[in-house]
């Protein structure tokens, strides 16, 4: 079994809660494991000098040394150590700069066992599958293989990061990128994906057929490929491509594409543009191209964006939506949830209409409405689910891929929070409805078991919501009631005390007796005299 497998993990963060919690987590889900904990990356790295690690779970933000400059030096010194970011929502779009230094996995606080078990459960797979590998390999040819293949993938990927190598430069195998030429980034999905409006992936056979087309047109290329998105399905290379123009680029990709859609395979490019020493301005280009891709969020059937047609959009401000974000507080108000997704698509066609701004500007302006609308419904939800629904939105928004997706996740998000005030509304109608059945029935048997069966709820639920509504404990709220009933009676008729203790749910008067002079001072009868109305 896999779990059974001996494994060196390392769990870094800087919060001892958090550090604890992971690491008692993955004790428990794998006993197997040896599991070391560091708060901050400086301990990591000694641990790693002393003892090669399997996996390394790391924090972004620590002490000393942060989980950005360990997991760098993790890349460029332990290879083979698998990488686990631990982040939260707001360092989702830093973390991503993570992905170039082979980060697999991640992790979002706080964390859920599932996920842990998930995530874990991924990356021993890659690990046993690399080892499978390397055992069906011969294992001298392998070495020299890789060895060489690493060199050239580091040597190019050292450039794209703005890390010249000036004498590798002047070797003939790479003496084309001292020329002109142009930079791209190709994007494209692979197998099945459950997110909303997203196609399908690319099989392995259409993965293969893009990439003959993509070699096709440019047989002097240089592919660097990159490590998967956070979305595992989503698959990126960089191209660098000497002796093409952008233009001309441009053109041949679009011509690819309108080829490949015909056979249902659809991908994304960003382009720079044409730079005289391509080498030299490597880190430059693929820059320009990484934000060209970006646009692929408004485009599910495939695009090409070009710096030199697209570059001035970069500047362009979102269009206000406070017009439809005051129509969707009407719509929560008046609980209507087919207005709010009126709205909604009505928001989304006229930002449609408008020209496109900088995708991450227009997933900034509509996430931020949208969970602004859910902070403000807080009151009108149970906390438990107003929690897991935040969090939701939160990774929701983060792992948002399209233009499409955004207003889909924002309906669903809305739709949630207004099911779950229906919840509350009907929760708070039963509290009133328990408190009068108490009322009515101060005679029969009122233990928080029978009542709590009434409105079927737990009794120690029902306890607690009847304490947030009265300010009062159950047993003392039913003897107050009683006590209340007890005085009425002794004031307003001629009963004997007898009946009226069995009238206010007292079956033993010695008990009766006793309880109401412990709340008045002094017994029923001498009540009755003193208060008597006639």
């Amino acid at each position: 079994m896999m779990n059974e497998v001996q494994l060196r993990v390392v769990v870094a963060d800087d919060e001892t809660m958090q550090r604890n919690v992971l690491t008692e987590i993955i004790h428990k889900l794998y006993p197997a494991f040896e599991v070391i904990a560091c708060s901050n990356g400086k301990e990591v790295y000694d641990v790693m000098m002393e003892k090669p690690v399997d996996i390394v779970l790391t924090d972004i933000r620590m002490p000393v040394m942060d989980g950005m400059e360990l997991i760098e030096k993790i890349y460029h010194e332990y290879p083979k150590t698998k990488m686990i970011l631990i982040s939260a929502y707001q360092e989702f779009e830093y973390a991503k700069n993570a992905i170039k230094y082979k980060v697999i996995e991640y992790l979002i606080k706080p964390f859920r066992v599932s996920e842990v078990q998930k995530v874990l459960k991924r990356v021993q797979a890659e690990i046993q599958k690399e080892s499978e590998n390397e055992k069906s390999l011969n294992k001298y040819q392998l070495l020299a293989d890789e060895a060489q293949k690493e060199e050239e993938r580091r040597f190019l990927q050292n450039m794209i990061e703005g890390n010249i190598e000036a004498d590798k430069l002047k070797e003939e195998k790479y003496s084309l990128l001292q020329e002109f030429g142009t930079a791209a980034i190709i994007r494209w999905r692979a197998g099945e994906t459950k997110a909303v409006k997203i196609p399908k992936g690319l099989t392995k056979e259409q993965q293969a057929k893009l990439m003959e087309h993509i070699s096709f047109l440019f047989p002097n290329m240089f592919l660097i490929p990159q490590q998967n998105d956070f979305d595992k399905s989503v698959h990126k290379a960089v191209l660098l491509l000497p002796r093409e123009t952008a233009m001309e680029v441009a053109q041949k990709l679009e011509y690819c594409l309108k080829q490949l859609q015909q056979d249902n395979i659809v991908f994304w490019a960003g382009l720079s543009n044409t730079k005289l020493s391509l080498g030299v301005l490597a880190a430059e280009a693929l820059t320009q191209a990484e934000e060209m891709l970006a646009f692929y969020f408004y485009e599910t059937g495939g695009g090409i964006f070009s710096f030199d047609k697209m570059h001035t959009i970069m500047d362009i401000p979102t269009k206000s939506t406070a017009f439809f974000e005051n129509q969707l507080h009407r719509a929560i108000r008046s609980s209507d949830r087919k207005q709010m997704e009126t709205v909604i698509d009505d928001m989304k066609a006229a930002l449609l209409k408008e020209v496109r701004c900088y995708p991450n500007k227009m997933k900034h302006r509509i996430s931020s409405m949208i969970v602004l609308l859910l902070k403000e419904m807080e009151n009108t939800i149970l906390q438990e689910q107003y929690d897991q629904l935040l969090n939701r939105s939160y990774q929701m928004y983060a792992e948002c891929d399209s233009f499409d997706q955004l207003f889909e996740i924002s309906k669903q998000l809305l739709g949630q929070a207004m099911e779950a005030t229906f919840i509350k509304s009907n929760q708070n109608n039963a509290i009133d409805d328990c408190i009068t059945y108490i009322k009515t029935h101060l005679d029969s048997d009122l233990s928080l078991q029978k009542v709590a069966d009434y409105v079927h709820f737990h009794p120690n639920y029902l306890s607690g919501k009847l304490k947030e509504k009265i300010g009062l404990p159950y047993s003392v709220f039913v003897l107050q009631l009683r006590m209340e009933l007890a005085t009425r009676l002794l004031m307003d008729t001629n009963d004997k005390i007898q009946d009226i203790a069995v009238r206010c749910g007292f079956h033993d008067s010695n008990y009766f007796n006793r309880m109401f002079r412990r709340e008045y001072n002094i017994s029923p009868e001498q009540y009755r005299k003193a208060n008597k109305k006639w």
